[in-house]
């Protein structure tokens, strides 16, 4: 009788919940491939985070395998809470995080103003424009 294959969010190569890598071991494909996918839903229509935030409060990482129903809801509950609090204290111990999170205010404002000043401009333009022109300035200013 052939093996059965389980999901399980892997505890040893999380990024963020495990979903991505868990997710790829159960397929047999690489981790970054399955966040790449997970990525591109999440910036065409907000259908990878949702998808990813439903996975990581429904499948049981690799230790509570055991656990079904409201027990491993809640230990992902639990899960979760640590993982964004830990997420929360390394982005605001993070260096010049003030700096990043005030250019990103300061990005998403000026779309709306343009938004409301320039009614002809496309905002699905803006974004490709944006990171276009970061990652030109990231590759002229990066480090030798």
């Amino acid at each position: 009788m052939p093996e059965s294959r389980k999901l399980y969010r892997s505890e040893a190569n999380r990024v963020v919940g495990g979903v991505c890598a868990g997710l790829a071991a159960y397929l047999g494909v690489d981790s970054v491939l399955v966040r790449l996918v997970f990525a591109a839903l999440a910036l065409i229509n907000g259908l990878g985070l949702i998808i990813y935030l439903i996975m990581w409060l429904i499948v049981p990482t690799e230790s509570n395998r055991e656990l079904v129903g409201e027990d491993a809801f809640r230990a992902n509950v639990d899960d979760m809470t640590k993982q964004v609090k830990s997420l929360g204290g390394s982005i605001k111990n993070a260096p010049h995080s003030g700096v990043i999170f005030g250019v990103v205010l300061v990005v998403i404002g000026a779309m709306f103003l343009l938004d409301n000043f320039v009614p002809s401009l496309d905002p699905r333009l803006i974004w490709p424009i944006g990171l276009i022109a970061v990652g030109i300035y990231l590759l002229l200013t990066r480090r030798r």
